[in-house]
């Protein structure tokens, strides 16, 4: 990083940045004609999926722990798991929901239908106590979720395009717009890309991916416009005062991306030993690393290197401006 001139790349950094952005994009445009769906969406985004509905009776059990340490068993002994599962208390005395992804085989759901029924009556006649499957068809869970995010992360784009304007002016406000934008849909072209399942983790790391990039886009102007203030520094050219910038808050803006790829790591292993599996979070994770590399890319090599032909275009405006007057 200290010998490469970020400045002298920016071309070079618009290819690959576009590249990255019409291959993910093509991808995934692909992939929603053929399989439906522009990413690949995990079980809580996916529109169909199956259902085990359980209702028991007070007079049988009078502790949910119970009902649902018999059904985790069942399912457990037919190699079929539920990726989220809702309770609620009826009139006679309560109900649990267990939601499976659509190709999960419907002849073992009916099978365990059939044993939690045979455990919950415990070999009476009584149907209070039942068990019934179903296959669901509805509307894009999450749409609130991705909503409210969108509206959210707009709102704190404009705010901190607002800020900027105020604090750095107007080239340096330009060009962290720019990076939130940028970083944003390179994270969203490699979810395309890499068909890593998204839920709601995901959207989650969308947003991350621009609050890290804001928070290193203040580190790195505000290094800026403290160097300004150095007559040696303000005699350099345009390009080498971006490079040097970018050299001195480098370790500024590393502390809390990597800070976030070390935490994603760490709740990997975590989540991993607690649930004896895996792949119940390894999409999250990547979700975070994606969001990782968009920002570390996005920031330190992107966002510098065309930095400069915004500030020479910022430059000819006022000075045009200057000569009108």
């Amino acid at each position: 990083m200290t010998k490469l001139k970020l400045s002298s790349k920016m071309h070079l950094f618009i290819i690959i940045s576009v590249a990255l952005a019409v291959i993910g994009f093509a991808v995934g445009t692909v992939f929603h004609f053929v399989g439906g769906a522009f990413f690949n969406y995990g079980d809580e985004l996916k529109p169909e999926y199956k259902s085990v509905e359980i209702n028991y009776a007070y007079v049988d059990y009078s502790d949910e722990a119970d009902v649902y340490q018999i059904c985790d068993g069942i399912f457990g002994k037919l190699g079929v798991s539920y990726y989220e599962s809702v309770s609620g208390d009826t009139s006679e005395g309560g109900k649990i929901i267990c939601k499976f992804s659509h190709s999960t085989d419907s002849d073992k759901l009916m099978q365990a239908v059939t044993e939690i029924e045979t455990a919950l009556r415990g070999g009476n006649d009584s149907t209070l106590s039942n068990a019934s499957m179903h296959s669901e068809v509805s509307e894009l869970n999450g749409g609130k979720v991705l909503t409210y995010v969108s509206i959210a992360l707009a709102s704190a784009v404009v705010l901190q395009f607002l800020y900027f304007l105020i604090r750095y002016g107007v080239t340096m406000a330009f060009a962290a717009a720019l990076a939130n934008i940028h970083n944003l849909t390179i994270y969203t072209a490699l979810l395309a890309l890499t068909r890593v399942p998204v839920g709601i983790s995901a959207v989650a790391f969308g947003a991350l991916t621009v609050l890290v990039t804001m928070i290193a886009c203040g580190f790195l102007f505000d290094r800026y416009r403290r160097n300004l203030k150095k007559e040696t520094f303000a005699k350099l050219d345009k390009d080498e005062q971006t490079d040097v910038c970018v050299r001195e808050s480098l370790i500024s803006v590393l502390y809390p991306v990597v800070g976030i790829a070390a935490a994603a790591v760490v709740i990997f292993v975590m989540l991993s030993i607690s649930a004896m599996s895996a792949l119940t979070v390894l999409a999250p994770v990547a979700a975070a690393l994606i969001g990782v590399a968009s920002a570390l890319y996005g920031t330190l090599l992107f966002t510098p290197s065309v930095y400069t032909r915004i500030k020479l275009i910022g430059d000819k405006v006022a000075a045009g401006s200057k000569n009108k007057k």
